[in-house]
Formats: structure tokens, sequence, C-alpha cells
């Protein structure tokens, strides 16, 4: 019976402990939470980020070359008989390049020396390849070569870059407190 009375005043003494320190810490969270949270501070809650936010700069930038340069193939077909050299297909593909360029690099200032250099490969690969780049195709409208819309897009996707990234920094400063 001795050692009956000695397990149950045992547990007693170890509940009446377990109790009290619950107790303690459920007091000292209570303290901590209000002492979390300044009072002259508001919270700013974290907004999601979108599917495409979440890719690192140089992945968007090749997904961004696939779908432009499968554009570059369709247009190229569908006005192969307007101005017979594809030069609206290439001024159509400078233009979504430069603003895939002004988004992607607006998110990640950084990404400026390799965004734009991806984005623009295939016709940088294609002004290399291509024959009749300095001088226009004897299809296409008169006068127009393709170094032309080719050239204009790069430049485009430049000045833009830089644009994108000046406003990317600025906002990444001001965001911070």
């Amino acid at each position: 019976m001795e050692t009956k009375i000695k397990a149950l005043i045992t547990l007693a003494i170890i509940v009446i402990l377990f109790i009290i320190i619950i107790r303690y810490k459920i007091k000292s969270d209570k303290k901590r939470k209000s002492l979390a949270i300044p009072y002259n501070e508001t919270i700013i809650p974290k907004g999601k980020k979108s599917f495409l936010a979440s890719f690192p700069s140089g992945v968007s930038a090749l997904l961004s070359l696939i779908v432009f340069t499968i554009v570059l193939f369709v247009v190229g077909e569908l006005v192969q008989s307007f101005d017979g050299g594809g030069i609206t297909a290439y001024a159509l593909f400078g233009l979504l390049s430069a603003t895939a360029c002004f988004f992607i690099i607006k998110q990640n200032p950084k990404s400026i020396w390799y965004v734009p250099l991806i984005i623009n490969s295939f016709l940088i690969f294609s002004a290399i390849v291509e024959e009749n780049f300095w001088r226009p195709p004897p299809d296409s409208l008169p006068g127009i070569p393709m170094w032309i819309p080719i050239c204009g897009g790069w430049v485009l996707s430049i000045v833009v870059s830089i644009i994108g990234a000046r406003m990317g920094k600025r906002k990444a400063i001001s965001d911070n407190p």
C-alpha cells in the first residue's frame, strides 16, 4: 500500500507542476505576442505572388523566347503573302521581347545583364546565319532589309530593359522601411 500512495503523491506533484508550466507558458505567450507587434507600426499583409513571378528571371526569359519564337513562325506564315520577308513578324517579335524584358527586369533588376540576350538569342542567331540580313530579300517590301526590324527590336529591348531596371530599383528601395 505504501508504494501506491507514493505513486499517487508523485503523480499529483507531476500534474501540479505540469499545470503550473502550462499556465506560465500561456502567460509568456500572451506577453510575447503583445511585444511582437509594436503599437505604432501597421502590419502589411503579404500578397500572393503570381505563378510567373515565382520563376527565376532566366527561366521566364527562356519561356518568353520559346513562346515568341512560335508566335514569330505563326505570324510569319500568316503574313508571308502580305510582306514577303516576314518583316511584320520580326517587328512583332521585337515588340513582344521588349515588353517581356521590361516586366522581367522590373521584377528582378539584377537580371538586366542576361534577360535581353536570352530573349533575343533566336534573332541574334538568325542574324549570324541569315544570308539576307544586310540586304532586302527578293520577295520583301522594296528597300527594307531584315536588319531594320531585328536591330530595332534589339535596341528597343535594351532601352526598355534599362527603364525596367530603374523602375525596379526604385520600387525595391521604396518598399524597404
